[in-house]
Parts: C-alpha cells; sequence; structure tokens
C-alpha cells in the first residue's frame, strides 16, 4: 500500500511539473509570438510609413523635374509678354494722330464756303488786245478798259473814241472808256445778266450776259443784237493787272 501511494505521489509530481513544463512552454511560445507580432505590426507601419515617407519625396523629386522643364517653357513666354506689353504704347500713339487728323479734316470741309471769286479783277480780251478792269458799283458790275495793246496813233497820240454814237464822246480816250456796263448777278442761273457791253471799234452797243467758269478764271461773255437772237461769245481769260503797272 504505501508503494502504490508512493508511486501515486511520484506520478503527481511528474503530472505537476509537466503541467508546470507545459504552462511554462505555453508562456514562452506566447511570448515569442507575441513580439513577432509586434515587430510585425510596428514593421507593417514603419514601412508603411517608409513608403508613403519615399513616396512623396520621391514622386515630389520625380515631378520637380518635370516641372522644372514646364516651367523652363513659360520662362521663354514672359519675354515674350514684355513685347505685348509694349504693343499697348504703341496703340496710344496711334490714337494720338487721329484727332489732328481729324481736325484737319473739318477744315478742308470749311473751304468751299467762303465766297468764291466774282468777277471784279482784270480781264483779257478775246484779241489779246485791251485789258478790261470789272468792279461793283452798288449791285451792278462795270468794266472799263484799263490797256490797249496799241494806245497811240500815228502821230503818238492817245487812242481817242472816234467811233462813238455820242459825238460829245468822241474825243475821249479809249483809255478809261466804259466798255462793260449794268451787269447784275443771278444767284438761279449763277451768271451775270442784263448788261451792255460797246464795241469801240464799230461803235456800236449789244445786250450782253456773262458766265465764269474752269474755277471762275474763264469769262464766257455773250452779246446778243437787240431783240434778234443773232449772238456771239468770246472768251476773256482773268489777268493779274495791268503790264508795267505794281
Amino acid at each position: 500500500m504505501k508503494r502504490v501511494c508512493f508511486l501515486n505521489a511520484q506520478t503527481r509530481m511528474k503530472l505537476s511539473v509537466l503541467t508546470i513544463v507545459f504552462m511554462l512552454g505555453a508562456v514562452i511560445v506566447s511570448a515569442q509570438t507575441q513580439p513577432v507580432k509586434q515587430s510585425t505590426k510596428e514593421t507593417a507601419p514603419t514601412q508603411s510609413g517608409v513608403v508613403v515617407k519615399q513616396s512623396n519625396p520621391a514622386t515630389s523629386a520625380e515631378k520637380a523635374p518635370v516641372n522644372q522643364s514646364k516651367d523652363a517653357a513659360p520662362k521663354v513666354t514672359p519675354q515674350k509678354q514684355p513685347s505685348k506689353t509694349a504693343t499697348p504704347t504703341t496703340k496710344p500713339k496711334v490714337v494720338t494722330p487721329v484727332t489732328p487728323n481729324k481736325a484737319s479734316d473739318v477744315a478742308p470741309t470749311n473751304v468751299p464756303t467762303t465766297t468764291p471769286k466774282d468777277i471784279t479783277g482784270y480781264w483779257l480780251t478775246a484779241n489779246k488786245g485791251t485789258i478790261v478792269q470789272f468792279y461793283k458799283d452798288g449791285d451792278s458790275y462795270h468794266g472799263k478798259a484799263v490797256w490797249h495793246r496799241q494806245a497811240t496813233d500815228k502821230n503818238g497820240k492817245p487812242l481817242k473814241d472816234i467811233n462813238n454814237p455820242d459825238k460829245s464822246k468822241r474825243n475821249n480816250p479809249l483809255i478809261g472808256s466804259l466798255l462793260v456796263t449794268k451787269l447784275k448777278y443771278n444767284p438761279k442761273t449763277k451768271m451775270y445778266e442784263g448788261g451792255k457791253v460797246y464795241q469801240p471799234n464799230t461803235g456800236r452797243t449789244f445786250d450782253c450776259k456773262v458766265k465764269l467758269i474752269r474755277e471762275n478764271n474763264v469769262m464766257e461773255i455773250t452779246g446778243t443784237a437787240g431783240m434778234s437772237m443773232i449772238s456771239k461769245t468770246l472768251i476773256w481769260s482773268r489777268t493779274t493787272g495791268v503790264p508795267g503797272q505794281k
């Protein structure tokens, strides 16, 4: 009996030792497994953190040259922009000459409003033998002879109006005698009408009218014999004055 009890005690001791050993082994195993798990858990975040940190600088480093290359291209464009800024500076310059040009354009429009040259002045007859000076008296225009190509006779005396039908005027010199009288300007027809023209070489007087052409520098003077339809038009030209006189 004592031996059986001793054996039972030994088996119990063995079982207790085995249980202790098993428990110690389990503790050791659990202790070994726990740091491994912690290491994996710790390495996982560290690796993920490292990957994130490396990926960001890597991508930024990789994108940095790309951005630099892209920035290198715009560096050329800012050089073109100053040239574009130079163009607006020319625009005000273009605007400034436009205003004086418009002011100068207004001036010529006022030129036609000035009164045109009328019949007054010096006129050379068609045969270029006489110069007639027209002047205005009231509302009428008259023309007197102020120059003759042959102003004297054979004796060297001034020519006289010897063919005048009025005998009292036959001793009057031709220079200063009235050749055209009583012309009046008609704005409707733009002609000088209702006048008389005297012809010294024949002593005859005709009804006459005058029209100015070619910028009022040429005169068409038409003489009509009384009520008849017989008329003749002569061309007189404007001249500067009497030869030899200032």
